[in-house]
């Protein structure tokens, strides 16, 4: 559109700062800050505690779903526990990208992990291959890499979360998940409020399915 009065070179102007504002306006939701969740740290900030802890409890519901699909892939025997998982562990070092600014004071991660020792196992690549196909089936990326005396089988789920399968030549495997980064206000707040309300009783050893409930906000708080 022609702007009336003007000369070229200002309707340049014009234009370059037409474009700049937009551009500036734009970027008060950078991408670049969105954590697995999709979220931003601005909407975050506008969150209470009592909504992080809730949403946090679903996160945490999420990976344990996921845990159960990837252990019935491989064995509905015993597995055994590689301690708790409800509490969130910081965020500055999850899978995945980790968005910009994350650090272990602002942002979580959720992470569990069940260990299996199948009879005769000796770590053989085509133990990899149950959960090869799984990974296939839902469409998810994966890759696979030799570590020493394991195996490794990572797959992104493509929605926040990581399923690893490792078997190792000494016969003990194992799978995990873990989600990438959640931004918090807090996470030593975040943390606290689930572990005063957590008995922190798990079993050592369970069947796929198997978890610890996350606590309730109502739940009694007991001395951090």
């Amino acid at each position: 559109m022609r702007v009336r009065g003007t000369s070229g070179r200002q309707r340049v102007v014009i234009a370059a700062l037409a474009a700049l504002v937009i551009a500036v306006t734009g970027c008060s939701d950078d991408r670049g800050s969105r954590d697995a969740a999709g979220t931003t740290r601005q909407q975050v900030g506008r969150m209470s505690l009592h909504e992080e802890f809730d949403r946090a409890g679903e996160r945490y519901e999420h990976g344990q779903a996921l845990l159960a699909d990837a252990q019935a892939r491989i064995s509905d025997g015993v597995w055994t526990w590689n301690g708790g998982d409800v509490l969130p562990l910081p965020g500055d070092d999850a899978f995945g990208d980790v968005p910009d600014g994350a650090t272990a004071e602002n942002s979580y991660s959720f992470r569990t992990v069940r260990i299996l020792h199948p009879e005769g196992a000796t770590g053989a690549a085509a133990d990899l291959e149950p959960m090869r196909r799984w990974f296939d089936e839902e469409g998810w990326r994966s890759r696979s890499a030799e570590i020493g005396q394991s195996t490794e089988l990572r797959a992104d789920t493509g929605d926040g979360w990581w399923v690893t399968w490792t078997v190792r030549k000494n016969g003990q495997y194992s799978v995990g998940v873990s989600s990438e980064t959640f931004w918090t206000n807090d996470t030593d707040a975040l943390v606290e409020a689930i572990a005063v309300r957590d008995p922190a009783d798990f079993p050592e050893e369970s069947a796929p399915g198997v978890s610890a409930p996350f606590p309730k906000w109502s739940d009694p708080v007991r001395e951090p």
